[in-house]
């Protein structure tokens, strides 16, 4: 069966550059077109078909089918194919300098584009810079113009290997997949709103969760005093932070931490470690704590059968484990939670976790050969569901934090990302901020990573410039995260003082972005559009920059520069995209042109490069007290930095107030008038949740302005902007 459907007039939805009414034909060669009446825009060049992945070819008129496409929107086609076949999937076809982005947050030879990529959807395993980069989506994203999204759980590969083509190929005798055009002047994040509504977008964060937050990989090492288990190693680090003034919301407990073998499997603490487990989570929530646990869907075996944990035991009582698994390094196999009883069981157990206070999991492996590779997707997706609705069902939605290293799209409204074991060295840093990008790229937009690096072979690594350089990239990423513990802690030697002072004013500085970065995480999650931001989702006129691998836009008023290499040398780039000008954020003196490039030398630890483009507005403060009970008679408080230019005009910001089920969203609005004799900012802004303060930055220096609580106009008159 081939249906064909034409769409409908774009004209009174898009603005007059965008207006076109596409159509979508089958040409005689049974390849897909969607053209503009003029022009074809996407060409899927042929829909593939056969026994085997290795062996599919495009079908034809000839070949057992059942096709069926049309637009199901004024920009989005629908494409449904049915065959007698095991191997489905399609090829597009494009001009051979195009850059196709997506599938996977790992960047491949350090790149935010595919470029010579053909791989597995599925987690990338032990590679450069990053080991167990996972999160995954099958859509990929074009710089022609276009997005392509398959709807499926099914293993599947793509392959970029060929200039100007993608392809891919699924497992599955059927398969369902989109072509996504632009709605809006902004194409790139249009396409990505568009996918989103289609899989899935993430959930509404706590503040928490966005950190700083301060774990170890094994807090039953590294004592130092009187420390004599993981609970006090765990209060020492808590204690520290209290004596050093610097900010945190949550902590967790990696493995082992449990009874079981390798510390997993009998859903409980060691009561040599954590004594009090309850009273202990109890206290630490006290003291400004959210504790989340690590948890995985594996199962060891003990070489004493008398002291296998409750998960094996259950397992091979009931079968639930998948046949010829082959786990690495003994981790264990997975169970196959397709099977009900075994689903059923593995949540009633995880559910002590919450009941003891624990609000949250940080979720780990499924690639490492506890199940076979062809259910990766299909059983993460399980799990991921499981873990979620065991804290919803104590806590209520967006009151917890989960997060992994293992997920696919359709996993996103469940769970958030942080980016796998990353080297702790300059390659694993540049590495990191690449997938960041990427990550944001299949909108895993709530996303962070191991800062510093995960794999610390010795002491001092990472090196304290390492060290520095990640604290900063993690003070502008969405989440902040950082591994302490085995020799690795910076109040403690081999380190200095000076790396306490940067992961002072990094993590204090994240917590005082708060107020901006919980504005984009709602953001994210009403429309998909990531936080970390390819220079091409703001500046999408701008050719150059498309193979930018280490910059971004933090939201749309930040751009970030993070130094990757050795020495604190690197060239900026300034995107033509909303703005003509960039001022450098923590100095407000030097002004760089759109289209240009900026070569720091030597930049000191103590700096990073961080832009704000003309009429930039940034809510920084303190909302969310967390560990800072060293304020007495704390309460929140709220300013609004305000960067007037004459060229941008008006900006308005859509800030979010309150978190978890207290949402609302309040719209700043800012003018830039010429007046005779003086420039006059206006600010016109909803209830912000307190009382606050504007503060307009301008070429003699910056102007405050009390905003009531409440909606409300002020104006403030100065000479010069900084532009």
């Amino acid at each position: 069966m081939v249906s064909i459907r034409h769409l409908w007039s774009l004209s009174a939805l898009l603005p007059a550059s965008l207006c076109a009414k596409y159509e979508l034909t089958l040409t005689k060669s049974y390849a897909l077109q969607v053209s503009d009446g003029t022009n074809v825009v996407v060409d899927n060049s042929a829909i593939l078909s056969g026994r085997q992945n290795s062996t599919v070819s495009a079908i034809n008129r000839n070949t057992s089918h059942d096709l069926a496409f049309s637009f199901i929107s004024p920009t989005v086609a629908k494409i449904t194919l049915k065959t007698s076949d095991s191997f489905n999937g399609a090829r597009f076809t494009t001009a051979p300098n195009t850059l196709f982005y997506g599938v996977w947050e790992y960047p491949f030879n350090d790149r935010i584009d595919n470029k010579n990529v053909s791989y597995e959807l599925k987690g990338v395993g032990n590679n450069v810079g990053v080991n167990w980069s996972n999160a995954r989506a099958p859509f990929f994203i074009t710089s022609a113009g276009y997005g392509v999204y398959t709807d499926t759980l099914k293993m599947g590969s793509y392959d970029f290997t060929t200039p100007g083509q993608a392809q891919f190929i699924f497992n599955s005798s059927s398969i369902v997949y989109y072509i996504i055009l632009p709605k809006t002047d902004s194409p790139y994040k249009s396409i990505i709103e568009q996918y989103t509504a289609l899989s899935a977008r993430s959930e509404m964060p706590p503040i928490s969760g966005l950190g700083p937050t301060f774990w170890s990989d094994d807090f039953t090492l590294d004592f130092h005093g009187s420390v004599s288990n993981a609970q006090d190693n765990i209060q020492d680090v808590v204690d520290h932070l209290y004596y050093n003034q610097i900010r945190a919301t949550s902590t967790f407990a990696d493995r082992p931490y449990g009874t079981g073998n390798r510390s997993w499997g009998n859903f409980d603490f060691d009561p040599k470690q954590y004594p009090d487990p309850g009273g202990f989570i109890k206290n630490l929530t006290a003291y400004g704590f959210d504790v989340q646990v690590w948890i995985a869907n594996r199962a060891s075996a003990n070489t004493n059968l008398s002291q296998n944990t409750m998960l094996w035991n259950a397992s091979i009582e009931n079968g639930w484990f998948f046949d010829n698994y082959n786990p690495l390094g003994a981790l264990g196999p997975a169970l196959n939670l397709s099977i009900p009883t075994a689903y059923k069981y593995f949540k009633e157990h995880l559910n002590y976790f919450p009941s003891v206070g624990v609000k949250g999991y940080k979720i780990d492996r499924g690639e490492e050969g506890e199940m076979p590779d062809y259910v990766q997707n299909e059983q993460m997706t399980l799990f991921l569901q499981m873990a979620h609705d065991t804290m919803v069902e104590k806590w209520g939605p967006s009151k917890f934090y989960n997060f992994a290293r293992s997920a696919v799209d359709r996993s996103r409204a469940v769970t958030h990302i942080w980016n796998g074991d990353s080297y702790a060295d300059f390659t694993g840093l540049a590495y990191s901020v690449a997938s960041g990008i990427r990550s944001g790229l299949i909108s895993f937009g709530i996303w962070g990573s191991d800062t510093g690096g995960y794999a610390r072979p010795g002491a001092l690594t990472p090196t304290e410039e390492v060290w520095a350089r990640w604290m900063w990239f993690s003070a502008f990423s969405p989440v902040y995260e950082l591994m302490l513990g085995t020799n690795h802690t910076p109040w403690y030697p081999p380190y200095n003082q000076t790396t306490v002072e940067v992961m002072k004013t990094t993590a204090n500085l994240h917590a005082e972005l708060t107020p901006y970065i919980i504005s984009y995480a709602h953001q994210a999650h009403r429309t998909g559009i990531p936080i970390i931001r390819a220079l091409f989702l703001e500046a999408p006129d701008d050719n150059r920059t498309w193979a930018v691998n280490d910059q971004y836009f933090f939201g749309e008023h930040f751009l970030v520069a993070p130094i990757v290499t050795s020495g604190g040398s690197r060239s900026v780039y300034f995107p033509h995209g909303n703005t003509n000008k960039y001022l450098n954020y923590f100095q407000k003196k030097e002004v760089h042109d759109a289209g240009t490039t900026h070569n720091i030398s030597n930049l000191p630890i103590t700096a990073s490069p961080v832009y704000v483009p003309q009429g930039a507005i940034i809510p920084r403060g303190d909302i969310y007290q967390g560990n800072a009970k060293w304020i007495k008679d704390w309460r929140p408080s709220l300013t609004i930095e305000i960067f007037p230019s004459v060229e941008r005009g008006e900006v308005r910001f859509q800030y979010f107030v309150g978190e978890n089920a207290r949402r609302n969203v309040s719209e700043l609005k800012m003018t830039l008038y010429n007046g005779l004799f003086a420039k006059t900012m206006r600010l016109e802004y909803d209830d912000l949740g307190v009382e606050a303060t504007a503060l307009v930055w301008h070429k003699d220096g910056s102007k405050e302005v009390t905003l009531n609580r409440g909606a409300g106009i002020v104006e403030v008159e100065f000479n010069e902007t900084l532009f």
